[in-house]
């Protein structure tokens, strides 16, 4: 849908999407005109030459089309996207010109696909999903809603990667592995193993240090 669109969240992640929703501008129909986010200290601030134009509370009474939630943490990113759908938002994905995407992949609403993504046929992909940087998802995996793979990570094929969970930097999850909900992959680590909900792994190969809450 061409539009409007103001990016929720001015941080590191903020900034990422509004060079996704810039290079992609021409061929998307999303024109990025701002940003929104609570912190006092950004509000009037240029950032990639996008104004900070108000905190989350001020979002209704500025002119937009759409948004983009650009928040990293997880739980938070679902917990705003599902607060300001039901005020009636619009939430778009933001995907970046430079990458691979097979015809029948399926993206969810509100996710940010960064430069040199990789997705292979069959693959899913929830809503409000963190592909970052050179990440790929191999055929017929499934990422679930609000979940992160970070820049280099790797998900083979047939893997399910559960709701809320990061894959950390370089991460690599080995094909038909299952990861639970709500757990954080190490930077660098190889799950070689199905992983219950919950959890915190690192290491080559993967192993359980604590558990996540």
């Amino acid at each position: 849908m061409p539009g409007r669109v103001l990016i929720v969240g001015a941080g590191g992640q903020g900034r990422v999407v509004a060079d996704i929703l810039l290079a992609a501008a021409d061929g998307s129909g999303l024109t990025p005109i701002g940003f929104i986010d609570d912190r006092f200290d950004r509000l009037g601030s240029l950032i990639a030459g996008l104004p900070v134009l108000g905190a989350v509370t001020e979002l209704s009474a500025i002119p937009h089309d759409a948004i983009v939630i650009a928040v990293g943490d997880n739980v938070h990113r679902e917990s705003l996207s599902l607060e300001l759908e039901a005020s009636g938002e619009q939430i778009v994905t933001a995907r970046h010109p430079f990458t691979s995407l097979a015809p029948d992949v399926t993206v969810g609403q509100g996710c940010m696909i960064s430069a040199g993504v990789v997705v292979t046929p069959g693959a899913r992909i929830g809503r409000g999903v963190l592909l970052n940087t050179s990440s790929s998802v191999d055929h017929d995996s499934v990422v679930g809603d609000f979940a992160h793979v970070s820049a280099g990570a790797t998900v083979g094929a047939n893997v399910l990667i559960g709701t809320r969970t990061l894959i950390g930097v370089a991460a690599a999850v080995m094909t038909g592995r299952r990861v639970g909900a709500d757990c954080l992959v190490g930077a660098g680590a190889l799950v070689t193993r199905d992983l219950p909900d919950h959890v915190v792994v690192a290491g080559v190969p993967a192993r359980i240090r604590r558990q996540h809450v």
